[in-house]
This record gives C-alpha cells, sequence and structure tokens, in this order.
C-alpha cells in the first residue's frame, strides 16, 4: 500500500468511505481530497480508495496521499461497482459505509450529516444527500422503484394515485423525507443490515445496484431517506448511457434486475414493455437496431463488459 497504514479490523470506525478509481486518477485525487477537507476531523472516519483495473498512466498505486485515514488497495482486474466497493470493505469495519463516485466531491460536511441522521433515525438503513452538477445546480438524488406500472403509466399517474410511494424529484427540499431509493453516485448504508444481505450483489457490473440495494433493505424492514443538508456534487452525472456498450450493460443489468425480483411472467411483461419503447426509439433513429436485438435475446450476461476487459 501507499502513503496508508494496516488498518485495525478489530475494531469498527464510525464511517468507512469506500472511492473506486478506473483511469480516472485525477478525479479521484480531487474526490479524496474533497472527503478530508470537508469532513470533521473529530469524526472517526477512513477513506478507502480501490484500483479497479487501470490502465499504468491512471492507477494511483504509487501516490503518496499524506493522510493516515487513508488506505490504497489495487485491483489487477476490473471488478465493476459492486465487486469494487465489496473488495473495498473487506479490509475496514466500520458502523456506515459511504460508496462514493469518484467523479464527485463534496461540497459541504456532508459525511458527518449522514452519519448524524442515521444516528438519530435507527430505522434508516440507506441514506444519501443532496447531488448539485458542475454548475452548482441541483440534480435530483433519488428515483422511483422500478416498476411495470412505472413503465406503461409513468410516474406523474402514480403519484396521483399514491403521492407518498412518488414524491417530487426536483423539489428543493429543506427537511429530510422518506424516499424509494436513492443515487447510486453517493450511498450512506447503515453496516447491520447491510452485512446482513452479504452486502452488494456482485453479479451486477455496471448499473441498477442501488435499485438492488433499496428494494432488499426495504423487504427486511429498512427505510430510505434523502437528506438535504448532506451536498455533494456529482461531475458525471447522466451522461454515460449516451455510449451504446455502456446502455447495453445497463439493459443487462436490469433484466437480471427483473429476473431477481420478479416471476417470469411478469420479467416476460416487462421485456415486452422496453422492447415497444426502444422499437420506437430506433425507428426515430435514437438508438441502433444492434441494442433493439440485444434486449429482444434477453440482454444475457455472458456479453458484459466484465469478460471484455484488458488485464495490466
Amino acid at each position: 500500500m501507499s502513503g496508508s497504514v494496516t488498518p485495525d479490523r478489530s475494531r469498527r470506525v464510525a464511517v468507512a468511505v469506500s472511492v473506486l478509481n478506473y483511469n480516472s486518477a485525477d478525479a479521484t485525487r480531487h474526490c479524496v481530497a474533497s472527503i478530508l477537507n470537508a469532513t470533521d476531523p473529530n469524526l472517526d472516519f477512513r477513506v478507502v480508495v480501490v484500483d479497479n483495473g487501470s490502465a499504468p498512466a491512471e492507477n494511483l498505486a504509487t501516490h503518496a496521499w499524506g493522510d493516515p485515514r487513508v488506505a490504497f488497495h489495487p485491483s489487477r482486474i476490473n471488478l465493476g461497482f459492486a465487486g469494487g466497493h465489496q473488495f473495498a470493505i473487506q479490509f475496514i469495519r466500520a458502523r456506515y459505509y459511504f460508496f462514493f463516485n469518484n467523479d464527485g466531491y463534496l461540497c459541504n460536511d456532508a459525511i458527518r450529516a449522514l452519519h448524524d441522521f442515521m444516528e438519530a433515525h435507527p430505522e434508516c438503513a440507506l441514506a444519501t444527500g443532496q447531488c448539485f452538477d458542475a454548475n452548482g445546480q441541483a440534480r435530483a438524488s433519488f428515483n422511483y422503484e422500478p416498476s411495470l406500472a412505472r413503465a406503461v403509466f409513468g410516474p406523474g399517474l402514480l403519484r396521483w394515485i399514491h403521492p407518498e410511494g412518488y414524491p417530487h424529484r426536483h423539489v428543493v427540499y429543506s427537511r429530510p423525507i422518506e424516499v424509494p431509493m436513492v443515487t447510486g453516485s453517493a450511498l450512506f448504508v447503515r453496516a447491520e443490515p447491510f452485512e446482513e444481505l452479504g452486502g452488494l450483489d456482485t453479479r451486477y457490473f455496471l448499473y441498477c445496484e442501488e435499485e438492488d440495494l433499496a428494494r432488499s433493505l426495504k423487504l427486511r424492514g429498512g427505510r430510505i431517506y434523502f437528506v438535504p443538508d448532506a451536498h455533494f456534487c456529482h461531475v458525471g452525472g447522466g451522461s454515460s448511457l449516451q455510449s451504446p456498450a455502456l446502455r447495453r450493460e445497463f439493459y443487462l443489468s436490469f433484466h437480471y434486475y427483473l429476473r431477481k425480483h420478479h416471476n417470469r411472467i411478469y420479467v416476460i411483461a416487462f421485456r415486452f414493455v422496453l422492447l415497444g419503447k426502444l422499437l420506437v426509439r430506433v425507428l426515430r433513429g435514437r438508438d441502433p437496431w444492434n441494442l433493439f436485438w440485444f434486449v429482444a435475446r434477453g440482454a444475457p450476461e455472458r456479453e458484459s463488459l466484465r469478460f471484455r476487459q484488458r488485464f495490466y
């Protein structure tokens, strides 16, 4: 390890922050610096940085972090989002885990705000703060659970029927509210229910981890909150799905999510809805035919980017 100390695994720190680096060393350094600078030094926290199979020029193995609260662990292969964070937390035990995207940074002491909220609300299993974009504009930090009803009717009609289950995503909130699920770019989770689940499901390589985690925690009685006093910026939010390869990866993960949580009839019905929407996009020239056929074939897991990576 470079610029780190071996953690004492016999005790739990208050918060363990996990940050994954994949070919974006500058962003990771900026992210970690924001965590160290913004977080209350009296809070017992540690940062675990995992290099997720980066190319040599973007690997942080030789970087001197200059702070004993930061530990670095390399992985020769890209383990994906879930696998990378699962790899990180094997090196530390905490009462709370904060999975934070490396293309983000803290705007205030978000970790203390989330920690204190969770301490005061033991029913809360998962939370996030207010997300901002690179221009300082507030962005939605939570979403609704995927469902066939939502895919067919949209959230507006469902909100009219069940307003508590569909809070407005683009309203500025001054107080914490309970939400269906939170952004995957900043997941603050209570260790006990998280560890009882076995952590993140590593069959997800990219995408849908937050949907899966939220649903799994709620099935165990946990509640999920948006805490607006915690501020963070997510620079890269909303752009990744422009890549055809990543769009395929999204549908692959989404199909696995459906198969994991719903019966076969529900999955087939949902696939027909997805295919109908994709067909419209294809005919309008917004999506390629090969994406339509990929979904029509059930988005097979063997075609994941997980199996098409280069080793360094």
